[in-house]
């Protein structure tokens, strides 16, 4: 089934984000990180939705796209028997498009389908998804969270319009009481969405040996039916390619 990558709509109520994954959630068999010398790639489900993984020396890389392909969940095992430092800026998300077809609409649609019937690899080529950077994205969230306040209170006041009775002073008050209600409800998720993002929006981190660090991306989407994450940690890539349907 094909995915349609789409922005956050705050708006609407969409910023949820994905489902926090542990490096313990891998089985048994496949959480070898202690002893693996070279690149495993494996997957598991979890909630219905793919996650894939990549164990090389040590290093433990999960990465659980969730419910939004455009905010992936990425989590770094270090158990190298040293710390790394490891920067968003090693997260790098492609598509894979068909050459020749410039519409956005259609460029990244049936790729996935191409390459599963055999199509020929050099007719495939790479687009970059840019990646919010984490003072635009909670720049971004900030500004489709006043947008969707301005359109809740259009609608407020159009519903206080019917409803109010101008004879009765005892209507006004409390239609007023509720709108205030509302309004510090409203409030609330905001800043709820916000700390989210403030606490779990991948940021410059020393991974220790023996830990672990999770935390997600945001970045542009585009209507597609596959996307490739890539993960580099000290000068060694990973990546991790996901079709839809």
């Amino acid at each position: 089934m094909k995915k349609t990558i789409i922005y956050l709509c705050a708006v609407c109520g969409l910023l949820s984000l994905a489902q926090p994954i542990s490096a313990n959630e891998i089985n048994e068999n496949a959480d070898t990180t202690n002893i693996m010398l070279v690149k495993q790639y494996g997957s598991f489900i979890k909630d219905g939705r793919p996650v894939q993984y990549c164990a090389d020396k040590g290093l433990l890389i999960i990465v659980s796209p969730g419910n939004d392909y455009t905010r992936p969940v990425i989590v770094l095992r270090n158990k190298t028997g040293k710390a790394f430092d490891f920067k968003p800026e090693g997260i790098s998300v492609h598509a894979l498009a068909m050459k020749g077809v410039k519409s956005k609409d259609t460029r990244y649609l049936t790729t996935a389908k191409y390459i599963k019937d055999g199509g020929k690899k050099e007719n495939v080529e790479r687009d970059s998804l840019p990646i919010y950077s984490y003072s635009k994205y909670i720049s971004k969230v900030r500004n489709q969270q006043a947008w969707g306040n301005v359109l809740g209170g259009l609608a407020d006041g159009a519903i206080d319009a019917m409803a109010y009775n101008p004879q009765s002073t005892t209507d006004r008050i409390l239609l007023d009481q509720n709108n205030e209600q509302r309004y510090k409800e409203n409030a609330k998720e905001d800043e709820a969405q916000i700390k989210k993002i403030v606490d779990g929006y991948w940021k410059e981190n020393t991974i220790f040996n023996n830990t672990e660090h999770s935390g997600f991306v945001a970045f542009k989407g585009v209507k597609t039916d596959n996307v490739i994450y890539s993960i580099s940690v000290n000068g060694e890539k990973y990546e991790f390619t996901f079709y839809f349907n």
